[in-house]
């Protein structure tokens, strides 16, 4: 490799020599020329400028890894506590939901017609021929077959089917139900049968000419023992007079949103109509 001051190969004592000779002579010449200094800073401010902006770009390259590792620890941090959140975010949505259908049984029905009990619905079926729901509560709460399930804004189904633990609730809108009922300004007695639609009841029976209009609201009448006079079933919602069939064709609107119960109210309407709980 050629010497960087030396092109040949001088002594080591020489070249020694000469360097100190040459420190020697730019101390005197500086000492002699002011501006000496002045113009040595000027020499080294390129060394310097690229130093400095070296040291920057590590700096700055430093902390970038710094900030982006902490981010990445704190985005790891926040998905762990995210994690950790959606189940109770989901339960608070659940509890909400179940909350303002008590507080909207609790308006539409302040004096319950009998003893009432809270039960959750744990499962669905809206399948054309059955609008069933399975409810948390069965034969060793007292809970028995054919007794009223309300919910928000009135009548819900019957038990019809009931285990230890649990019960089977057939809604409004079920095909095999049936409900004795009245308009609530009169005593016409009439039935609202299930369609397998649960947002469509249907009022069978009933000549072209009837009297009833829509808007009117049906009331339970009482008859049969079953359910208590007076709770809300629905609202007609439609009455098609067609030539081609022997009864009006009359639609009506369930009083209580069947498809979206949570929180339902199981009702005995007298102690006598209750059996005894199962041990």
């Amino acid at each position: 490799m050629p010497a960087l001051f030396f092109p040949r190969r001088y002594p080591p004592l020489l070249r020694v020599a000469v360097l100190v000779l040459l420190t020697v002579f730019v101390s005197v010449f500086s000492e002699k020329h002011p501006n000496m200094e002045s113009v040595s800073l000027t020499m080294a401010y390129p060394v310097q400028w690229i130093s400095m902006q070296g040291t920057s770009f590590w700096q700055q390259a430093d902390n970038y890894l710094q900030s982006r590792a902490e981010l990445e620890s704190e985005n790891i941090r926040l998905h762990a506590e995210l994690v950790g959140v959606e189940p109770k975010l989901l339960e608070a949505d659940i509890l909400r939901n179940e909350n303002r259908q008590l507080l909207a049984l609790l308006d539409s029905i302040p004096q319950p017609p009998g003893k009432v009990a809270v039960a959750q619905v744990i499962a669905q079926n809206f399948s054309p021929s059955s609008q069933l729901l399975i409810v948390n509560m069965g034969a060793r709460a007292g809970v028995f077959v054919g007794q009223p399930v309300l919910a928000a804004g009135g009548v819900a189904g019957q038990v019809v089917g009931v285990s230890p633990m649990s019960s089977q609730v057939a809604l409004l809108s079920d095909l095999d139900s049936s409900i004795p009922v009245q308009p609530a300004d009169s005593d016409t007695p009439l039935l609202v049968d299930g369609r397998g639609n649960i947002d469509s009841l249907a009022v069978p029976f009933q000549p072209r000419n009837t009297a009833l209009k829509v808007g009117d609201r049906l009331v339970t009448s009482g008859l049969g023992g079953r359910y208590p006079p007076g709770l809300n079933v629905g609202t007609i919602s439609a009455i098609v007079r067609n030539g081609d069939h022997s009864f009006a064709q009359i639609m009506v609107q369930p009083a209580v949103r069947l498809g979206q119960l949570s929180t339902v109210l199981m009702l005995w309407d007298t102690l006598s109509s209750r059996p005894a709980a199962t041990p």
